[in-house]
């Protein structure tokens, strides 16, 4: 797991919402990995009738993926500094799935950082569009056809949101509620002293629902953003910064 620096101060709630959100930062490299490896089936003519309902495990061999180069470019484009080699861009990229499957706890380093930080602006940026794009009336009467995609046809369609339901796209996933409980009362409990009333119920309530929005994860998972200086600088020179 990544280890998150900015959380609540009580133990136990801070394992919940760390489990919580490196969870989902995999759910969400997954999907990535996903739709690289489906499309390149799709394109093959690889795409078996009964791929719609495997797993990612069934359908995803990381190490095939480390010397692929079509996955390299992807990853290069979208997730990587423009000065860094593309021969090692899965390394790099895959580097942070493991980081973020690993039952330990790790600090990431500035290009492991700068990979998460795509990763998560990309996925915002993408529901922006997609709000966008619905609003503008975009989807309206849209016919969907993917050759080599015939299984999955249904799944897109059914995803597919009109205008009436455009605040189902949404960068908020809720916490199950058991331990949403637990983590509110944490806050309620450390912040008693500073706050009282619905003052405290509200300031509870606001620190729960930052965990579960994608949107703050740049305030929750990065101490600072040096990691995009990396566009600038390799890593050896932005250390050397860092220490000046």
């Amino acid at each position: 797991m990544i280890k998150i620096p900015n959380l609540i101060g009580d133990e136990k709630a801070d394992a919940i919402v760390s489990r919580f959100i490196n969870d989902r930062l995999i759910r969400i490299m997954e999907d990535i990995i996903l739709d690289e490896v489906v499309w390149k089936m799709a394109e093959r003519g690889e795409l078996d009738p009964e791929a719609a309902s495997k797993s990612f495990d069934e359908l995803v061999d990381i190490s095939k993926l480390i010397p692929n180069m079509d996955f390299a470019e992807m990853v290069s484009t979208d997730y990587l500094p423009e000065n860094y080699p593309i021969e090692q861009a899965n390394e790099a990229f895959l580097g942070v799935y493991k980081l973020l499957k690993s039952e330990e706890e790790y600090v990431p380093n500035k290009l492991m950082e700068f990979v998460l930080f795509c990763i998560i602006n990309k996925e915002v940026g993408e529901v922006d569009l997609i709000n966008s794009d619905m609003l503008s009336g975009m989807f309206d009467g849209i016919d969907v056809e993917f050759d080599g995609f015939e299984d999955f046809d249904d799944d897109i369609e059914d995803n597919l949101i009109d205008e009436d339901d455009v605040e189902e796209i949404t960068t908020i996933e809720r916490l199950p509620e058991a331990d949403r409980i637990i983590v509110k009362n944490a806050v309620l409990e450390l912040h008693k002293g500073g706050h009282e009333g619905e003052e405290l119920e509200s300031f509870a309530e606001n620190s729960v629902e930052k965990y579960e929005d994608l949107r703050a994860y740049f305030d929750i998972c990065f101490i600072d953003t040096d990691c995009l200086k990396l566009g600038e600088y390799t890593e050896d020179e932005l250390k050397s910064l860092e220490l000046n």
